[in-house]
């Protein structure tokens, strides 16, 4: 590798990229052509899919804030149903304007830059092909770590996270198709609504005694504290390792 830097984008967030990930490979509407991708984990709570060759989100993952469970998709602040964009920040061809431009241009980003919004996304892992089944993992500072299957919303769920007393989230999706020049480029973005614990008047009957820690209570199983990393591993054993910030690791089967 050397010195020369010769692409530069800015995240819409303007909040700091916690992970990234690459994959050089061809997707569904893609035909059999490859496209290089990046995984970003950026923003609140979410990661995207950016098809870098057209600095265009194709698929984008993200969790709702619990008091936004309720609210019908059509009736979601336009933030929640936006996809985030790569802004392309030019490069200056000249050696010396080149030099001055950079470092304007990283100087704004630092001075723009918001503090890491929370909850947000720490860790990912998954697989990215032109065959098979296709999906991430994610784990974050909420304590969670989520299985997001890239066609599909309906085989998306939660790993880890919830509590016994706790309602499952839901996984929702909401279809763009945007064009570049010629071609019809179709995006997708996935919703999770996470449920907000009930009141305990709102309880099942027979989840109360559970909530109130009353006999034998199943002892919880989720991270206490923000998921920093994940790996999949196939032997001796397919399972998924995950760790935390309080120094915890953990083995899913």
């Amino acid at each position: 590798f050397g010195e020369k830097m010769v692409k530069l984008w800015q995240h819409s967030s303007l909040s700091p990229i916690s992970r990234l990930g690459t994959a050089f490979t061809a997707l569904s509407h893609d035909g059999k052509e490859a496209k290089p991708y990046i995984l970003i984990a950026a923003g609140l709570n979410e990661t995207c899919l950016f098809d870098v060759s057209r600095s265009l989100c194709r698929q984008c993952f993200r969790v709702l804030d619990p008091s936004l469970s309720y609210v019908d998709q059509i009736s979601l602040p336009p933030s929640c149903l936006s996809m985030p964009v790569l802004h392309d920040i030019p490069i200056p061809s000249d050696s010396r304007r080149r030099m001055y431009g950079i470092y304007d241009a990283v100087n704004r980003m630092i001075n723009d830059r918001f503090t890491p919004p929370e909850p947000n996304i720490q860790s990912i892992s998954g697989r990215i092909g032109a065959t098979g089944s296709n999906y991430i993992m994610t784990g974050g500072t909420d304590g969670y770590i989520r299985y997001w299957d890239l066609a599909t919303a309906s085989k998306c769920y939660t790993v880890s996270g919830l509590v016994t007393t706790q309602p499952r989230p839901i996984y929702e999706s909401v279809d763009f198709v945007g064009a570049t020049g010629s071609t019809v480029c179709p995006s997708k973005l996935f919703l999770c609504r996470q449920m907000p614990m009930p009141k305990l008047d709102e309880m099942e009957s027979c989840k109360v005694p559970q909530k109130l820690h009353r006999g034998l209570v199943r002892p919880e199983n989720h991270h206490k504290d923000a998921v920093l990393d994940l790996k999949k591993i196939d032997s001796p054993i397919k399972g998924l390792l995950s760790c935390s910030r309080d120094g915890v690791i953990k083995l899913w089967r």
